[in-house]
């Protein structure tokens, strides 16, 4: 069974996949801040060291987000759109972890796991990319055409 986020199918308004991705994502993100808050007991520069790299991860997860979001642009089965939540899911729970330094370990996991699980999804899912690059390019030569 193949779901179009874009149109209705099943009875689900247009675009539920992807609100579904952003609400998992902002949920995730937060949940992270809110399981690793603490008030940052290490050293200042450890800290600001830290924090960064949180904010690296988090703009590293925020694009797998982004890039998931456009793939679910074309049709996309109800197994692979729920395991690419997941796997983006997981990815913002991370930097959140890092902020404080209280669970680091699990926060570098968390991102690192997820994007090789979004990694993974992709591989298996090469012919989901290859229609979302064909119609991409489609409507690109369509625009230069006119």
């Amino acid at each position: 069974m193949s779901i179009t986020i874009g149109t209705r199918v099943m009875g689900l308004p247009a675009g539920t996949g992807r609100m579904a991705l952003l609400a998992a994502a902002a949920a995730a993100g937060v949940l992270g801040f809110a399981v690793g808050g603490g008030d940052g007991r290490a050293g200042s520069d450890l800290l600001v060291l830290m924090r960064f790299m949180a904010v690296v991860k988090a703009a590293m997860a925020s694009g797998a987000v982004a890039l998931v979001a456009w793939r679910m642009g074309a049709p996309i089965g109800q197994g692979m759109a729920t395991a690419y939540v997941a796997a983006t899911a997981i990815m913002m729970i991370g930097p959140g972890l890092i902020w404080d330094m209280q669970h680091v370990a699990s926060g570098a996991m968390a991102v690192h796991g997820g994007l090789s699980l979004v990694l993974v999804l992709g591989w298996l899912d090469r012919a989901g990319w290859n229609g979302v690059l064909r119609g991409a390019v489609a409507q690109r030569r369509e625009r230069l055409a006119r």
